[in-house]
């Protein structure tokens, strides 16, 4: 490290004490004066002598002390400054004059690299002086201003670029001996011996890192900024950052975007603006970008980056630029970019395109006007309660660019691949979040509702879009009505089972979250939808075959299985949806009409059957029930239980508790019940059963499982008791038309009870009453389950008895305790 203090012309802490501080200052006021008033005429070479005589004297007073000494200190700092600068300029020059581009960079570098020497290291001297110098204020940058510094250095900059690769480089001759130093002068750090050599390559970069640093700091000014764009130099820095150049002057590039990058922070006046507006800077640099076959992807986003922060700094003070970038379809160019590195394979480039994405999302908010949502709204068809149309924040989020986010719609609708689409849609996401404003602000764009249909063919994207859709929904509390028509669309068309599974499960979400959705939905065309889905799937069930070709492989079996598997769960979710879509006092009515005109209730009814989806088609078939119009499908449902097979016990138990759920819940369906024959098709269930029980089992009941049978028979009961609750026509209706003594003769008929109508003497009574309380206590249970010590005829009969006492009390849904069960006892 002190080495290379001692190589930059800085002495050691140590080795400044503040004596000597002051007498080198002395030393540095009388070589100035000498130069200023010379007692004799001076040349211009004697004059750089004796200015060179000073730099180290200079650079050891002041290379440790604060900036604001300099000015504090030394009063003749302007006009060191003026010949410092004067002399850097005129060294320059010298070394650039008729020469190639190659041959002066190279002459320029090796003036000002550092050397083993002193004498050799003029240039390096002079640099670290005027690095000092631009540290010390205003005055002294507007004064290396005055004096073309700026320009100066630039054009060097761009000269970097032809520097041949250091492995190339001649070697220069050795260099002379030091000079002995003068009379009365003290040696200053690296004078009067030689300093260990750097490698050449150290050297290079620690040129590279203070020449840089020079111009940043020159550069934080205005006026330096303006003197670029006086002597037309600003447009080579446009120029440096997007052109190509050999990899080992790539740091060049880079410091070149640093100055552009702190030009855009700090220099950006009127006439900066007009400057770079009228020299179509930004038109050259995405030309550069778009014609350059040697640049990489890669290097065009490293380019693209530091170009948008100077169009992010312009922005907060000019439209101009952004006005200039959209004019030289700089944005066609950058979705152009996105689709280039989507198709490249290296990891790099996979990092690359997500900093594009980034870039262009931030992109999005720069501009000078600030934009509001358009108002569209107001005249929405559907609202959400508490819906209120939000306004910008004013933070810094707000979109005010919209062509920058119709490169990322772009980009979407001609991606290929789900990773680029991915990104994309994260990225839409992070804007809709990060200001609830963004989406109104973008309404116009319609992006969900185009981005429908390339979801489709973009899997590993399609849970992020519908994630986009819930978020509209549960997070900014709006009816997205036109992207809604556009996923009814999708699913209309979908070949991809994944895809419309995915869709479906939001669609229910959505209807779950508020009763509006029931309008919404049917609206937009999705009831009629889901009603051909579930079509597709009562075709499927009815010819499996068809869907499921024989294989010879387990591949082949294994992707059947997958599909038959994603072909059930989106039947289960779209009959999940449609329930939900039946609900509700205020659209029942309508929504069932049109489930009915679509023949989706023709279509639940017929697959009632299949067991894999009877649950779901029956809480369809509940909701039709209960619709106003629900008279016919009560009716139906009946006769699909009366015509099943005796053995079918399953189904006319599922049918039964379906229907069970809706007579306890409504007046109108209990009555509904009596008209179409509800009773008689219970009833006739139980002659249908006749010697179920028998002991053994026969006549094609040994081969029914006696559980199934005594679940039926629960059912039957508990059903008739419901229908008739509350309900005096109903029970007046059973008395008389169907008649208890019928239903007597049916129980009989099952075949557990005997012909004989008289009891005969006994000695025998049961010794342990607990098996018949646990038969009480679990109703439904199956012949096998509680009472195990009695036998069969018996505990047949028993659960019988109990469920024509429960259905005479009406206490099928009431707890049994112990004194029902005694009165039982007794009344056995």
């Amino acid at each position: 490290m002190n080495m290379v203090k001692r190589i930059m012309g800085r002495p050691r802490q140590e080795e400044c004490s503040p004596q000597d501080n002051a007498l080198g200052l002395m030393h540095l006021r009388r070589l100035f004066s000498e130069l200023c008033h010379p007692p004799r005429h001076m040349t211009q070479k004697e004059q750089e002598e004796k200015l060179y005589m000073m730099l180290p004297v200079f650079n050891r007073v002041f290379g440790n002390a604060p900036p604001s000494t300099m000015t504090e200190k030394f009063s003749d700092l302007l006009q060191f400054t003026t010949q410092v600068s004067r002399l850097m300029v005129t060294e320059i020059r010298r070394r650039a004059s008729n020469k190639s581009t190659e041959a002066a960079s190279r002459a320029i570098v090796q003036f000002l690299e550092v050397n083993q020497s002193e004498e050799a290291s003029r240039g390096w001297m002079l640099l670290t002086t005027i690095n000092l110098l631009a540290s010390s204020g205003q005055k002294t940058v507007d004064c290396m201003t005055t004096m073309s510094v700026p320009s100066t250095l630039v054009k060097c900059l761009y000269l970097f670029f032809d520097l041949p690769h250091m492995a190339e480089a001649p070697v220069g001759p050795p260099p002379p001996p030091p000079p002995q130093p003068l009379p009365n002068q003290e040696k200053t750090a690296g004078q009067g011996h030689t300093q260990p050599e750097l490698p050449l390559a150290d050297r290079r970069a620690l040129l590279q890192k203070v020449f840089v640093q020079i111009l940043v700091k020159l550069c934080t000014f205005v006026s330096p900024a303006e003197e670029l764009a006086q002597k037309d130099d600003l447009q080579l820095l446009f120029s440096a950052i997007t052109s190509w150049c050999p990899p080992h002057n790539l740091p060049w590039r880079r410091s070149a975007g640093e100055v552009l990058t702190t030009i855009s922070r700090h220099g950006l006046s009127v006439n900066v603006v007009k400057y770079i507006h009228e020299k179509e800077c930004l038109a050259t640099c995405v030309q550069n970008m778009q014609q350059s076959d040697d640049l990489s992807p890669l290097e065009i986003v490293e380019m693209f980056a530091g170009l948008s922060c100077f169009l992010k700094d312009s922005s907060d003070v000019s439209q101009t630029l952004l006005d200039d970038f959209r004019m030289c379809q700089g944005y066609a160019f950058l979705c152009d970019l996105m689709l280039r590195l989507e198709q490249a394979k290296e990891d790099e480039s996979k990092d690359a395109l997500k900093d594009l994405v980034n870039l262009v999302t931030c992109l999005s908010t720069y501009g000078v006007t600030e934009l509001k949502p358009a108002g569209l709204t107001t005249g929405a068809p559907f609202l959400l309660p508490g819906f209120v149309l939000p306004q910008p924040s004013g933070k810094g989020h707000t979109v005010r660019n919209i062509q920058a986010f119709a490169v990322l719609q772009n980009a979407f609708l001609r991606a290929k691949t789900s990773r680029l689409a991915c990104m994309l849609l994260d990225a839409i996401g992070n804007i809709y979040a990060a200001e609830p404003a963004n989406y109104f602000i973008l309404e116009s764009q319609h992006t969900l509702s185009q981005f429908a249909e390339r979801v489709a063919k973009l899997p590993e994207a399609q849970a992020k879009y519908f994630e986009l859709l819930e978020f509209v929904v549960f997070s900014l509390n709006y009816v997205p009505c036109k992207e809604l028509f556009s996923v009814s669309v999708l699913l209309k068309s979908s070949t991809s089972h994944a895809c419309s599974i995915t869709a479906v499960r939001t669609l229910l979400k959505l209807a779950r979250h508020d009763p509006v959705f029931s309008d919404v939905l049917r609206e937009v065309g999705l009831l009629e939808v889901l009603v051909n889905l579930l079509h597709k799937y009562a075709a499927l069930l009815k010819d499996p075959a068809s869907q499921q070709q024989p294989h010879n492989n387990d591949q082949a079996d294994c992707k059947n299985n997958t599909v038959a598997e994603e072909q059930k769960q989106l039947a289960w979710l779209v009959m999940e949806t449609l329930t939900v879509l039946l609900q509700g006092s205020n659209t029942t009515s309508t929504n069932a009409a049109l489930f009915r005109e679509f023949g989706g209730a023709r279509c639940v009814h017929n697959i009632v059957k299949y067991r894999q989806c009877r649950e779901h088609a029956l809480l369809i078939i509940q909701q039709l029930v209960l619709s106003p119009s629900g008279d016919d499908d009560m009716g139906t449902l009946l006769g699909l239980m009366h015509s099943a097979p005796s053995s079918e016990l399953q189904l006319k138990t599922d049918i039964l508790r379906a229907l069970l759920a809706v007579l306890r819940e409504s007046h109108r369906t209990r009555t509904v019940f009596r008209k179409v024959g509800g009773f008689v098709y219970v009833t006739s269930l139980l002659v249908a059963m006749e010697r179920s029980l028998c002991q053994p089992p026969r006549h094609g009941w040994e081969r029914v499982n006696q559980n199934q049978v005594f679940e039926l028979l629960h059912t039957v009961f508990c059903t008739l008791t419901a229908a008739m609750r509350y309900e005096p026509a109903n029970s007046h209706f059973f008395r008389t038309e169907i008649q208890y003594e019928k239903l007597a003769d049916a129980v009989r008929l099952l075949g557990c009870f005997s012909d004989t109508k008289k009891l005969g003497p006994t000695s025998v009574f049961p010794s342990n009453a607990q098996p018949f309380q646990r038969l009480l206590e679990d109703e439904a249970a199956p012949g096998g389950c509680a009472g195990d010590s009695v036998c069969p005829t018996l505990k047949h009969c028993s659960k019988l008895f109990i469920y024509l006492y429960k259905m005479a009390t009406d206490s099928f849904d009431r707890s049994v305790g112990r004194r029902t069960h005694g009165t039982l006892r007794s009344s056995v």
